[in-house]
């Protein structure tokens, strides 16, 4: 259950008759671009890792900034074929908790526990809360739009 404050899941439709290697090629792309190093990749999976402090400094542009390890795999079930995936940013969650603890030791030495509980809870909530509020909303638009290049190539231009 509290695994759902440093997961991130979600689900893909895929058209009829998409082909899954080239599905699979433009997400590891993205990946890629989004400087997560490939672990493993199947005929219908995908599997980065890379730690927070591996390239932290980098770029903090990037959609999946947060993210140290995650799995994108093709599914078929009844309703046809999905992408899934699940995203793991334990270690910035991690580090989030720690400056939060920074924050309530600092908070109570200067006046009590509450004002300090006060402090770490504010901190870790702003931190942490706003880096994964604008994860939840980019890191499933850059998916799906990596997904469904094709759809967005042969548009009409209006």
């Amino acid at each position: 259950m509290l695994d759902l404050l440093w997961h991130l899941r979600g689900t893909v439709r895929l058209g009829p008759g998409t082909d899954q290697t080239a599905v699979l090629d433009r997400i590891e792309q993205m990946l890629e671009k989004q400087r997560k190093p490939i672990i493993e990749r199947g005929l219908t999976s995908i599997s980065f890792e890379a730690p927070l402090w591996s390239n932290f400094w980098s770029g903090n542009g990037r959609a999946t900034l947060i993210y140290d390890r995650g799995r994108i795999w093709i599914r078929q079930d009844l309703e046809g074929q999905n992408l899934r995936y699940e995203l793991r940013s334990l270690h910035t969650f991690i580090f989030c908790l720690v400056g939060a603890l920074t924050f309530f030791v600092m908070g109570s030495l200067g006046a009590d526990f509450r004002q300090g509980l006060l402090f770490g809870s504010l901190a870790f909530g702003w931190v942490y809360g706003m880096n994964i509020l604008m994860a939840l909303i980019r890191v499933p638009m850059l998916i799906r739009r990596t997904v469904r290049a094709d759809e967005f190539n042969h548009r009409p231009k209006i």
